[in-house]
């Protein structure tokens, strides 16, 4: 791993037209592909793109009350995050299903 890579566990889960939609439950934040691969490769950017507004001084002061650190990944975080993706699944008759993946956010910024 490089040094100061940071890693997030996402969870991934592919829409009634094929679209790859992945969640980030430690950053709050979603993204999408039309392949897996470019579904993963998205949500970094996402989460890169958040790490470094956290690490602006000015952002952080501007946006106080919608910033957030990234929250620790617990099984309570994960399958919350699960569970809100399932029933959303449910009620529009999609398969019961997702996946998690780990992803390596460079060390592009540090908060």
């Amino acid at each position: 791993m490089e040094e100061g890579a940071q890693k997030f566990i996402v969870i991934l889960e592919q829409d009634d037209r094929g679209t790859f939609v992945v969640h980030c439950p430690a950053m709050a934040c979603a993204s999408q592909g039309d392949d897996r691969a470019e579904a993963l490769e998205m949500i970094v950017e996402a989460i890169q793109g958040l790490l470094e507004v956290m690490a602006d001084e000015d952002c952080r002061k501007m946006n106080s009350a919608m910033m957030t650190e990234p929250q620790e990944e617990t099984p309570a975080l994960l399958s919350e995050e699960v569970r809100e993706i399932l029933e959303v699944r449910a009620e529009y008759g999609q398969p019961l299903l997702v996946e998690f993946a780990e992803v390596m956010v460079p060390a592009t910024v540090s908060v």
